[in-house]
């Protein structure tokens, strides 16, 4: 099972657009979406389009949840059908693959608020409650989530944690592709071209930091220091 993992949208219909052509080309055999398509500088109408007409397995942002809640950050014209589907998004989703069950969230379990990253350590990882709920279940070897806008995959006890990052164009896009049968993933970049950045293995040990390896590269200070606001 091959599987495109998509970070948090935010509108950025272009950018998923051409996210979307490169699964087709590999041959991915799903399109899975973190949530927070809307609140953005983009289309919306065009990214819950393409989302639906791909038969992707999305879960609601806090940015779906807030405009379920009728508080949404950006008001915006949707359309019924397209709040239909937006509101009636669930926060997890379970997903059988070949090297065990993947968990899709948006933050961290079902907590779509709760942030992960490459820098959570000591008493920040020991007090987020979300993971070790699923850590102690004991019942997922995978989980993909968002919400940081920060690319990373950790490994925790069992548990294979991986972020796709964000196509919001001023965070350097990005987008990963898993194989759950192999347990390889490709994390790739959008500007200023298409490019593969890095790799990960479960086979492989020596890799298990990966995400330091990106952070690395990818973060400076005042990006670590970002405003929060779109997350």
């Amino acid at each position: 099972m091959r599987a495109l993992l998509i970070g948090d949208i935010h509108t950025e219909a272009v950018l998923l657009r051409k996210v979307i052509a490169h699964g087709r080309r590999v041959g991915v055999d799903a399109i899975l979406s973190v949530g927070d398509i809307v609140d953005g500088p983009g289309d919306p109408h065009a990214c819950i389009a393409q989302l639906r007409a791909e038969g992707a397995l999305v879960v609601r942002g806090n940015h779906e949840r807030w405009l379920a809640e009728g508080c949404p950050m950006e008001p915006y014209p949707y359309q019924s059908a397209e709040l239909e589907w937006l509101t009636s998004l669930p926060a997890t989703r379970e997903i059988d693959t070949p090297t065990g069950r993947a968990l899709l969230v948006h933050g961290v379990g079902a907590d779509d608020s709760a942030e992960l990253d490459p820098y959570t350590r000591d008493r920040t990882l020991e007090s987020l409650e979300p993971l070790w709920q699923v850590v102690r279940a004991g019942e997922h070897r995978w989980m993909i989530g968002g919400h940081t806008h920060r690319a990373m995959v950790r490994t925790i006890e069992q548990l294979t944690i991986v972020n796709p990052g964000t196509l919001v164009l001023e965070q350097d896009p990005s987008f990963v592709v898993a194989d759950f049968a192999s347990g390889d993933l490709e994390y790739w970049t959008l500007l200023p071209s298409l490019q593969r950045r890095a790799t990960w293995s479960a086979r492989s040990p020596a890799d298990a930091d990966w995400n330091l390896i990106t952070a690395r590269a990818r973060f400076s200070t005042s990006a670590r220091d970002m405003d929060s606001d779109r997350r």
